[in-house]
């Protein structure tokens, strides 16, 4: 924590340290590696466990193609442990030494390519704090100047930054790209209409191009509190093949549609078939997505969103 009012390069270092992370200097920064301008994006999607691992398998596929990427999350303390008010000394010390040995700030390095010294890509995580409390409990904003400069630093040292977590709540201030995920089975081409709590009284009704995109924007846009005022565009995900697949002529004017009302469709995604146990498993540790074979049109998507920069 830097003191108040101190100031000159020891004070700024302890700042950008607190930043980036305690053990952010692990990660070795190239000498003579020319400074970046990354760009910063956050991934929007619904609350489905099948998008979840996607942002980190879209990150894995940029430092696969020779990118730098840093994963930037919001570093949560240790959680409520009843243990700490127990009885028994036992189960006190016990809480008490698995509250100490929860992480802090910190940064890990999940891949680096095998490449020559300066070269290839590097993909790291992090996880530092985003904000802090206010100052004067009259006022409900917290301060997000410990964010603003974790990301300042990602940009000068890395080509993408990713801004993880919360992805329905856009960061319009901070964030360069914002890219949709949605839960769709790419271009929706029929939509089922119903009468009745019967089964037999649902009926299919085939949609026209400029329709089935109307649909993607208002299915897949509701979820977002504030919509930013421009995206990147979306990807769609599904676990399932569809049935039928489109006419080309059907998915071009689709996303001519889209594209016109400024959220072209940048790529389909097969999600993998995991069960829940082993989704949510992938889901909190990066590194095990990172070292799985990624799942069928990420690499594609990754540098479709790359090409639109």
């Amino acid at each position: 924590m830097t003191k108040s009012g101190a100031s000159g390069p020891k004070a700024r270092a302890r700042k950008a340290q607190h930043a980036a992370g305690l053990r952010y200097t692990q990660v070795r920064r190239r000498t003579g590696t020319p400074p970046r301008n990354g760009r910063t994006v956050q991934f929007l999607l619904e609350d489905r466990y099948e998008l979840g691992t996607l942002a980190v398998q879209i990150a894995a596929a940029w430092a696969r193609q020779g990118m730098r990427v840093l994963l930037v999350h919001e570093y949560k303390p240790y959680g409520m442990d009843m243990g700490l008010h127990s009885r028994r000394s036992r189960e006190r010390k016990a809480a008490e030494q698995r509250q100490q040995a929860w992480p802090g700030s910190r940064s890990t390095l999940l891949w680096r390519a095998d490449t020559g010294q300066g070269q290839g890509g590097l993909l790291v995580e992090q996880h530092t704090f985003w904000s802090t409390p206010p100052a004067d409990p009259k006022y409900l904003t917290r301060d997000d100047s410990l964010l603003r400069d974790a990301l300042q630093l990602g940009r000068r040292h890395f080509d993408t930054v990713v801004l993880m977590g919360r992805p329905t709540w856009p960061h319009r201030e901070l964030v360069d790209h914002f890219v949709v995920l949605a839960a769709t089975n790419g271009a929706p081409v029929t939509e089922t209409l119903t009468h009745g709590a019967v089964p037999e009284e649902r009926q299919e009704h085939p949609l026209t191009p400029e329709q089935s995109a109307a649909l993607l924007r208002e299915r897949h846009l509701n979820f977002l509190y504030h919509r930013p005022t421009a995206f990147l565009g979306m990807i769609t995900g599904s676990r399932q093949l569809p049935a039928t697949q489109p006419e080309p002529g059907f998915i071009h004017a689709v996303e001519a549609n889209m594209a016109a009302a400024g959220i072209p469709l940048l790529g389909h995604v097969h999600a993998g078939d995991h069960d829940l146990v082993a989704q949510a498993r992938r889901t909190d540790q990066a590194a095990l997505i990172v070292a799985s074979p990624l799942d069928p049109g990420v690499a594609q998507a990754a540098k479709t969103i790359t090409d639109c920069w």
